[in-house]
């Protein structure tokens, strides 16, 4: 099965950490526990999508020579007297994330998350403040995508970026802190971060030789609005959990993919192989 082989690619097929993925990312979509308003169904008339498709955010700058998707995001494109942080959250997730979770070479090669804190000032942070709203966010993407995360590349960043690495860090993976790159200012820095290929991926605005960002904005909104993904939309919106058949245990099931990583028994009884003598 498609969806499941998503799982198992992100997992590296580790069936228990994939069984753990798998059951993180349906149980965020319609559990109480996760964010199963963020999951709704956007309006196509939602002033805050059509705002969205406008934004630096979320935009898909291509695959680096080593296969690895490179997704920039303006910090300061997000004017939070717009509309409210939590619709931001949702066209993000409906119209990027999910737009991204077929293709496989996020599953095998992963992603590298390219954050301009070009013209960010302290409006731009305040959203990120919200502990409880942080952790949620984290927990998605940490623990319920079928994605691997490979880089956080921080570009332009000021003394504000440093007060919230402070709020951040103590939710964030160790393995996710040791990929946390600073790049400040230098654009050499920046292209080493984006790996080889990067001329090719930055737009002109980044100092590369891609289109012009305004067209790669653009992709946004035709990919989304493609017969491909309203049809992985309308398959994504199907999904339910009956926590009635789960283990008293796991009612309401979300764990971190790492730290409960050796846990093979919280789902049930995990499939063996046994070496068979046959000489």
């Amino acid at each position: 099965d498609a969806f499941l082989l998503r799982f198992l690619r992100t997992a590296k097929f580790d069936q228990s950490r994939a069984q753990q993925l798998v059951d993180n990312f349906c149980t965020v979509r319609s559990s109480p526990r996760g964010s199963p308003e963020w999951f709704e169904p956007l309006r196509p008339d939602l002033p805050a999508l059509e705002h969205y498709f406008t934004l630096p955010l979320g935009v898909l700058l291509g695959f680096n020579d080593d296969g690895e998707a490179v997704l920039y995001f303006l910090l300061s494109a997000y004017e939070p007297d717009m509309f409210p942080f939590e619709d931001f959250i949702r066209c993000m997730i409906r119209s990027s994330a999910e737009r991204l979770l077929s293709d496989q070479r996020l599953q095998i090669n992963g992603v590298r998350m390219l954050v301009d804190y070009r013209g960010a000032g302290q409006r731009h942070y305040r959203p990120w403040e919200d502990p409880k709203l942080l952790v949620r966010v984290l927990r998605l993407w940490q623990d319920a995508l079928p994605m691997r995360n490979k880089a956080i590349i921080h570009y332009n960043e000021s003394h504000m970026v440093d007060l919230l690495m402070k709020i951040f860090l103590p939710f964030l993976k160790e393995k996710v802190r040791r990929r946390i790159i600073r790049c400040g200012a230098n654009s050499s820095k920046l292209k080493q971060a984006v790996g080889p290929g990067a001329d090719r991926l930055l737009p002109p605005e980044l100092g590369g030789q891609n289109r012009p960002m305004a067209e790669l904005i653009a992709d946004k909104a035709r990919q989304y609005n493609s017969e491909s993904a309203m049809q992985e939309r309308r398959r994504l919106d199907q999904i339910r959990v009956d926590e009635a058949l789960r283990p008293a245990a796991t009612k309401n099931y979300l764990k971190s993919t790492e730290i409960d990583s050796t846990d093979s028994t919280s789902m049930g009884l995990t499939g063996t192989f046994t070496k068979l003598d046959v000489s």
